[in-house]
């Protein structure tokens, strides 16, 4: 069957359910997500694919909040431990890339003090990497924070993230960014992240064919 005619035969309320969400999520994400699964299991249901619909939007939600207790933590590591050199002149009301970035000093400030660097250090996400990068912060490990960046490229920017363009599953790479980015997290939010990410896998689990369990972020019971 055809994505066409898949949806050209799906009932009244699919069909209502359908109109309204793919025009926030995009007809292009139903139509990767039912050619994907067609390929273990032609007998492709509505459910089966809205179940998966439903899931990278859940999916991204969680992770938007952990990629967000990341940075956070990252930057204030880096305000606490640096500062502008003393010869530098502020000419940005902003910096938010490194490669503009004046020159920094190792200097411990107090935790409650202002200091310019604090008014003025605004590096986004890759950007901070670089800084840990080039000062040799320790602490952190590059090629997971290089991973972090993928995956929070494309839950920025609306991705599938566990199907590609060309109709193939990418469970497996998703899986990898999520774990570095768990791993990277502080000590108290792991496990939240982890939680949030299995109550959502298994309630998808619980709403589709078994054919398509090869399509989940986590396959086994936890």
């Amino acid at each position: 069957m055809s994505f066409k005619s898949f949806i050209e035969e799906l009932n009244a309320e699919d069909r209502k359910n359908y109109e309204k969400y793919s025009k926030i999520r995009g007809t292009q994400q139903y139509r990767i997500i039912f050619e994907t699964l067609k390929k273990a299991d032609s007998n492709v249901t509505f459910k089966d694919v809205n179940s998966f619909v439903i899931f990278d939007k859940a999916i991204k939600d969680v992770l938007f909040k952990y990629l967000g207790v990341v940075e956070e933590y990252i930057k204030n590591q880096i305000l606490l431990n640096f500062d502008f050199a003393p010869e530098v002149v502020i000419k940005n009301k902003e910096y938010h890339y490194f490669d503009r970035l004046p020159k920094c000093i190792r200097k411990s400030n107090p935790s409650d003090e202002i200091t310019n660097f604090y008014k003025f250090f605004a590096l986004n996400f890759g950007d901070l990497v670089s800084f840990l990068k080039e000062y040799d912060v320790k602490g952190y490990d590059i090629d997971k924070l290089k991973l972090i960046i993928s995956l929070r490229n494309k839950v920025m920017h609306h991705s599938p993230l566990l199907f590609s363009f060309d109709f193939k599953s990418t469970a497996n790479e998703a899986k990898q960014e999520i774990t570095s980015l768990i791993d990277t997290l502080p000590n108290e939010y792991k496990e939240g992240c982890n939680k949030e990410l299995r109550l959502s896998n298994n309630k998808t689990k619980d709403n589709i064919s078994k054919s398509y369990f090869e399509f989940l972020l986590f396959q086994e019971e936890v």
